[in-house]
């Protein structure tokens, strides 16, 4: 700690991000040691300067902290920098935003039954969120709220909607066999209902067309 102390005062005097550099090498405790290496605080106050007020707003709203956001994107700080962190953050924010807008719009509610606990409901991209576009990943029209079981489903294309909303069921799944009920129909939600271009794009990728599959 004396030998940190020192370098400390050194470097205070000429540059104090330097010494802020050194605080992140040595880590601000024994679990943190030597995290930080490519990050300068610097390099953090001006990627922080990139996020407008409404995307600080809905991080402050989110109820989620940089620890949370990190762990959840799987981000280490050892092999990320500034921009990578800050990527991360509006990416997530986006995704908050996006979920506090489906749970409005479904009433709290699985678009295919009831179930209502939120630890229960899942924020479904109808396009997949990787094949998206930036725009699109944040697009209500392009997302479904669903329980996780419905979810699973839809995920795995055994389940998908046409274009007037009917559940359509794939012929390659058993849903008696599983116990899963089939006696579901899908609740449009108060606006931005699924868009009919993303559901195509969705009965394309699983191979799944109204003739192959088979409504109850």
């Amino acid at each position: 700690m004396r030998d940190i102390g020192i370098k400390i005062s050194r470097h205070t005097k000429l540059d104090g991000w330097n010494s802020w550099s050194i605080i992140h090498f040595y880590g601000f405790n024994k679990n943190a040691k030597g995290f930080y290496t490519h990050i300068t605080l610097k390099k953090l106050i001006e990627e922080l300067g990139t996020l407008n007020e409404n995307e600080m707003e809905q991080f402050y709203l989110s109820e989620k902290t940089l620890e949370d956001i990190m762990i959840e994107s799987n981000l280490n700080l050892i092999d990320s920098d500034a921009t990578d962190v800050f990527r991360n953050i509006k990416i997530r924010i986006g995704e908050n935003k996006l979920r506090k807008q489906l749970l409005e719009n479904y009433n709290h509610t699985c678009a295919l039954c009831k179930i209502s606990n939120p630890k229960l409901l899942m924020t479904r991209h109808i396009k997949t969120w990787i094949e998206s576009s930036r725009e699109e990943r944040i697009n209500p029209k392009n997302a479904i709220l669903l329980c996780k079981l419905h979810d699973a489903l839809f995920e795995n294309g055994f389940i998908s909607l046409s274009d007037q909303y009917e559940v359509i069921f794939s012929t390659n799944f058993d849903f008696n066999d599983q116990g899963i009920s089939t006696d579901i129909r899908f609740t449009c939600p108060k606006q931005d209902a699924p868009d009919p271009i993303f559901m195509l794009e969705h009965r394309k990728k699983n191979n799944l067309t109204i003739s192959q599959s088979r409504f109850f």
